[in-house]
């Protein structure tokens, strides 16, 4: 653009400096509109950067299952069975296989005990991962069960060095040798790790039994592997589908009544993905951990909603900007009357333009480096470095870009200027059509904002609905914790625990179940009555405290107690089944179930019969039916159930002081974790939550920018309309008339904005609210309420010029 020039940019920059107030309303508006934009686009890039630091990774796959059998969730599952890499290597498809085996262990160092992220792989997760060894030996950690791998970061959080080769520490009382230090793996990273160990490593659950890594129905790992040249990804799926059907478990008579009614379909569907797409790949939205996996139509519309904030602020400059450029006509025909020709006049105010977008650029960029932290802590993410000299480059590329586009409107009303008619006093008014383009940016803002703040009240009203559904139990009241794990010393311990709380005098009721509510365990097996047709259905193992404990409300029940007086299962002890599971083994009525006989290979005597109907416990969200569930109870030496719940009487507060005083002296090697019922169940909706918390932020972003711009709007309207104004005032108009008046205009911008932003937003809510089998009651009062705000916010932007307009005195608008 040959008429911009240097010397346009410093009379800008004066003009910035003579009208502060002015400066700082244009870039303090911009300047919200990029912050929001950049940290909104910072996710985005978050999000597509996966797994760049691996230079490999187009080659890396990750195997994913779902399984077809009722009763069981049919998502697509990054767990799957570890056997699966051992067949892809017997049959020479993969070159490459390890297992990732993670979780929340137990870790004593001194005499500081928390929980630390430990993962069990195989030696060829290094080569997969392109693991950088800083120290030691890493072969021998992966190998050795009582060594393990730290990352530079896990050995500063535990040791505050990272030169920690050959400290110890120990995991559930286990000691371990800190045997080699890698790198650490960045926040975009799809396979995390901290602690890194093989898979005879002592830091492995002792509730991971014999069988796990050789039997086709145990998932609980991850499983990464590299294709051989010259094979496809595409045969992984049929390979693992024959290996699965030609193996000695699913040749378990259960099984096979289940696959008859299958139509053809395999029990398992496998599939593998590239490790880059992983993490935004659609099929595994509704299975994978939200914190670990991104959801592409969330991250669509962030991109979205940052330009969309940003637009709302160009618009609003661009209304300034014209008003004051109306305003600058004398200096214009001044200017013209030098010599200035019509380039320059709009190479000046295009250079202005672009000023001001630049310097609103770069406090834009200060308040997104600023908010960073907080956003990511909203959204769960490391997103720490994402605001690089990259995105400093870019930002303000775009800004120049946008700057220049936004000035066009004002370089071209400043071009039309008549310098004669301007030095004269004799002001040009802007063009019939330039109000209208106006009032229809302002239409564009309004109806952004409405149509945004529509959805989000939905939203929000949705994810409220949903906490709020009945737990199917009495949440109030009851606490989880962790204790110890599956082996015969925490059970021991276990056992002593109990009998200490059960003196303390707030405890009403305790039980050991195998996970809470809504938690990680997703134990299933077949079930059938005597003679029929098995069906697929999770289970929990509970002891005889369970129903007293959870007051789960009972619909059915028979006459013969599974527990004797002092609070032990009784031999051939009864089943508990949930409504769901009675209606799924085909009873009409919890009644009828109560004395039937289920048979199962989960149960040692292979069947029990049914000696209670309760109530479903809502374990899943609004989004899906309720879970048949089966609840069975075991013995005192069953040591899988190490979960206590405890019902308590008072205050939560005291409960929790009473168990913090116990536990050291039972459980000195694990971290005091208690969990409310509450708070467990709310789990569920995390993400749900700051889905609605990020667009309420942006609502309010949207609906403040909209009332700026309503403002500018009826400020110059307000003035356009002086003389109208006067002239009614003259022939006898009221305050409530003139009033009337200027607002016409403002109602006609917010009814134009309804009509067009509202229609759309409702079409939206209808296809979010498709996907919940639990709705709420939501109807159009969203709507209707966003376009009550919108129009409070209007009235409030607005009646300032409104009182300014009724209070306009004749003798001052006729001399102007």
């Amino acid at each position: 653009m040959a008429f911009l020039r240097g010397e346009d940019f410093r009379v800008g920059w004066r003009w910035l400096l003579k009208e502060p107030g002015w400066s700082a309303l244009v870039i303090g508006g911009l300047a919200i509109g990029f912050a929001c934009c950049v940290l909104l686009w910072a996710y985005v890039a978050y999000s597509v950067q996966f797994d760049r630091h691996i230079a490999g990774r187009e080659r890396v796959y990750m195997l994913k299952a779902k399984p077809n059998m009722d009763g069981v969730r049919n998502d697509w599952q990054q767990e799957v069975p570890v056997i699966a890499g051992q067949v892809l290597r017997d049959h020479g498809v993969a070159e490459r296989v390890s297992m990732a085996m993670g979780n929340f262990a137990p870790v004593r160092v001194g005499n500081a005990v928390s929980n630390r992220w430990v993962t069990l792989v195989d030696p060829d997760f290094a080569e997969l991962f392109e693991l950088k060894t800083l120290a030691g030996d890493l072969h021998q950690a992966l190998t050795r069960p009582d060594s393990a791998a730290l990352t530079e970061e896990e050995a500063m959080r535990m040791f505050g060095t990272a030169a920690a080769l050959g400290k110890t520490f120990s995991v559930a009382g286990k000691l371990q040798t800190v045997a080699a230090i890698v790198a650490t793996p960045p926040a975009t990273a799809t396979q995390r790790y901290a602690i890194l160990g093989g898979r005879v490593s002592g830091m492995a659950s002792d509730g991971v039994y014999a069988d796990f890594y050789t039997h086709w129905f145990s998932w609980g790992a991850s499983l990464y592997f590299r294709l051989k040249p010259g094979h496809e990804a595409a045969e992984v799926g049929p390979l693992l589908a024959q290996a699965l059907k030609q193996s000695p478990s699913y040749r378990d008579p259960s099984l096979q009544a289940i696959e008859a009614k299958q139509q053809g379909r395999s029990l398992i569907d496998f599939s593998a993905v590239k490790l880059p797409d992983v993490y935004l790949d659609p099929e595994l939205d509704q299975s994978a951990d939200p914190a670990r996996h991104g959801n592409r139509a969330m991250l669509l519309g962030c991109a979205a909603i940052g330009l969309l904030i940003l637009l709302l602020a160009a618009i609003n400059y661009i209304n300034l900007a014209t008003v004051r450029t109306i305003r600058r006509q004398r200096e214009i025909g001044v200017r013209k009357v030098l010599g200035a020709g019509v380039g320059r006049v709009a190479g000046q105010f295009i250079a202005e333009s672009m000023l001001i977008a630049l310097v609103a650029a770069l406090l834009g960029l200060l308040l997104a480096w600023l908010l960073l932290p907080l956003f990511g802590q909203l959204l769960q993410r490391d997103l720490a470095g994402m605001i690089g000299w990259r995105s400093i480059a870019l930002t303000l590329l775009g800004a120049a870009a946008l700057g220049g586009l936004s000035g066009v409107y004002p370089a071209w009303i400043a071009a039309r200027v008549r310098a004669t008619q301007a030095l004269s006093g004799r002001d040009q008014q802007e063009t019939r059509q330039g109000v209208w383009l106006r009032r229809g940016l302002t239409v564009v803002q309004f109806g952004i904002a409405m149509g945004l703040a529509g959805v989000t009240l939905a939203v929000a009203w949705q994810t409220w609905h949903g906490t709020r559904l009945p737990a199917g139990f009495e949440r109030d009241g009851l606490l989880f914790v962790a204790a110890g794990d599956a082996n015969a010393k925490d059970l021991a311990q276990r056992r002593v625990l109990r009998a200490a709380l059960s003196r303390q005098p707030q405890v009403a009721a305790l039980s050991y179940v195998d996970g809470p509510p809504a938690g990680d365990s997703n134990n299933a097996n077949n079930f059938r009555l005597a003679g029929g047709t098995y069906q697929n259905m999770r289970y929990r193992m509970v002891d005889c405290g369970f129903l007293p404990t959870y007051r789960l409300p009972l619909l059915a029940r028979g006459s013969a107690a599974a527990c004797d007086g002092n609070g032990a299962a009784r031999p051939g002890a009864g089943l508990v089944v949930s409504e769901s599971a009675a209606r799924r083994l085909g009873f009409a009525s919890p009644q009828q179930a109560i004395g039937r006989i289920v048979e199962s290979e989960a149960f040692a005597d292979g069947k029990k019969p049914i000696s209670a109907v309760v109530a479903d416990i809502a374990e899943q969200t609004s989004r899906e039916r309720a879970i048949p569930m089966v609840y069975f109870v075991i013995g005192s030496q069953n040591p899988y159930a190490s979960t206590l719940a405890i019902r308590y009487r008072g205050s939560e507060s005291a409960m929790r002081q009473a168990l913090a005083e116990l536990w050291p002296r039972y459980f000195p090697d694990y971290p005091l974790l208690p969990v409310s019922a509450g708070q467990q169940l709310d789990k569920r909706y995390g993400q749900d939550i700051r889905t609605a918390q990020l667009l309420a932020i942006a609502s309010a972003v949207a609906m403040l920018i909209a009332a700026f711009g309503i403002y500018v709007l009826s400020a110059y309207s307000v003035q356009r309309m002086a003389r109208e104004v006067v002239l009614r005032k003259l022939y006898g108009a009221g305050g409530l008339a003139i009033a009337g008046l200027v607002s016409r205009e403002f109602l006609l911008v917010l009814a134009v904005s309804a009509a067009l932003s509202l229609p759309p937003a409702w079409l939206f809510i209808r296809h979010y609210l498709a996907g919940f089998v639990a709705r709420a009651p939501i109807g159009g009062w969203t709507l209707l309420l966003s376009l009550l705000l919108c129009l409070v916010v209007a009235a409030l932007a607005v009646c300032r010029h409104v009182l300014g307009a009724m209070r306009l005195r004749p003798t001052l608008a006729l001399q102007s």
